[in-house]
């Protein structure tokens, strides 16, 4: 009895197959290609929505890594995705962060430095003009301490001092972008723009750095004092503070994270058991809340995708069929020949594998493509990666293998005298 292990026969088999699905697939090229249309969408999508996503990830992770690995963020509420309208009612109900908080937290042992920063939960936009030349852009208002906490290089310039900011000077530092579309040629240290139709005088610009900060570029900062930012800009009656805390060496975060919380939890008179009525997001929880949402958009890209997967399985299933019709007579001069059920129905699985395979090739391609092209127009950031083929062929024939098991298996069962004197 011969074991049913993979031979240099089976092999020859299964070579041999290919070849014929090949062969049949090219003498009806117009109707192999209609039939595939629907898995070269489905792994484009794939392999396109791949692409971007991946690229996005991978800069949103650096700008996170660089934002400081030691720092903490500390706000009323931050760093969570908002179930619904009756938690954020809940979440917004918390008590402010004050500037009293933040000179309370400065005067830790295990707190090296602070910095408030405002216009960071909802961005302030506003016009920004000199002269003829205007643009609109998001502002952030912070202490002296920003540039020194977030190692923001002064190109000219200087940044604004902690007179400037307890006087609420209407100073400003701009990033390179700005200055470029405001003042072409020419050096806007000491003069004076209009920002929402108000006076300021620029006193420094920033270094060119083109990754993101807050969803804007750090070429299109508008740093302004925080204390006249509230006043100028900020609706509101208290400041929506959030702090920016970078712990001592020594100390380290976790030890600087425990002083910050008991400080806060006794400064706003919660009993033990009571839940915190802040948070403290560090980088981890960055990490933690981008991944929650590229998982998110993953599974919506895999739904979406698989529609268009499942509309081309349905398809090879039924050019599958019509191809058993028409192939009857040859299935029954095989059989008459001592083909094996065996043989037919892996030959006609290997063919809906070939067929959903190409598709998938072409839609790895025209994916890497639809990724290429994004990225050239809108200088998204992209990155192709490698299982992604992999996973856009290997799924495409899989898919032909399972729609293709019933017209395969209707093939195999054909009864050889019954195929023969078919017409």
């Amino acid at each position: 009895m011969r074991p049913d292990l993979p031979t240099k026969a089976a092999t020859s088999q299964f070579v041999e197959s290919a070849r014929m699905a090949f062969s049949t697939l090219w003498s009806h090229r117009l109707r192999s290609t209609l039939t595939i249309i629907g898995i070269i969408i489905g792994v484009t999508a794939i392999v396109g929505m791949t692409s971007l996503v991946r690229g996005l990830d991978s800069e949103i992770v650096g700008e996170i890594r660089d934002i400081g690995a030691d720092h903490m963020f500390l706000r009323k509420w931050a760093g969570r995705i908002v179930a619904g309208e009756r938690e954020l009612i809940r979440l917004e109900r918390r008590p402010d962060i004050t500037e009293e908080d933040e000179a309370a937290i400065r005067r830790l042992s295990t707190v090296q430095n602070t910095d408030i920063m405002l216009g960071t939960a909802f961005p302030t936009s506003r016009q920004i003009s000199y002269r003829a030349n205007k643009t609109t852009q998001d502002l952030l208002g912070t202490t002296e301490r920003y540039a020194a906490i977030n190692a923001a290089e002064v190109e000219s310039g200087r940044f604004f001092t902690a007179s400037e900011v307890a006087n609420r000077n209407r100073v400003v530092v701009l990033g390179k972008g700005i200055t470029d579309v405001l003042f072409p040629h020419v050096d806007p240290v000491g003069k004076s723009p209009r920002i929402g139709g108000l006076p300021y005088t620029v006193v420094g610009v920033f270094e060119e750095e083109v990754m993101l900060l807050w969803g804007q570029t750090k070429d299109n900062r508008v740093i302004i004092p925080y204390t006249s930012f509230h006043r100028d800009f900020d609706t509101s009656p208290v400041m929506d503070i959030m702090l920016t805390i970078v712990p001592t060496t020594q100390a380290g975060l976790d030890r600087a994270r425990d002083d910050v919380t008991f400080l806060l939890r006794a400064r706003h008179k919660l009993r033990p058991g009571e839940e915190n009525d802040f948070d403290i997001v560090t980088q981890s929880n960055f990490l933690e809340l981008w991944d929650q949402i590229t998982g998110s958009v993953f599974l919506a890209m895999i739904v979406i995708s698989s529609i268009g997967l499942m509309v081309g399985g349905i398809g090879v299933m039924n050019i599958m069929l019509v191809s058993v019709t028409e192939r009857t007579r040859e299935i029954g001069v095989r059989k008459a020949l001592g083909a094996r059920r065996r043989d037919i129905l892996w030959q006609f699985l290997i063919e809906a594998a070939v067929l959903t395979g190409i598709g998938g090739i072409f839609g790895v391609v025209f994916g890497s493509a639809l990724g290429a092209g994004v990225a050239k127009l809108i200088d998204f950031p992209v990155a192709v990666p490698l299982w992604s083929f992999f996973v856009g062929v290997g799924f495409s024939a899989v898919i032909g293998i399972f729609f293709g098991i019933f017209p395969a298996h209707k093939a195999a069962s054909l009864d050889p005298i019954e195929a023969l004197r078919y017409e």
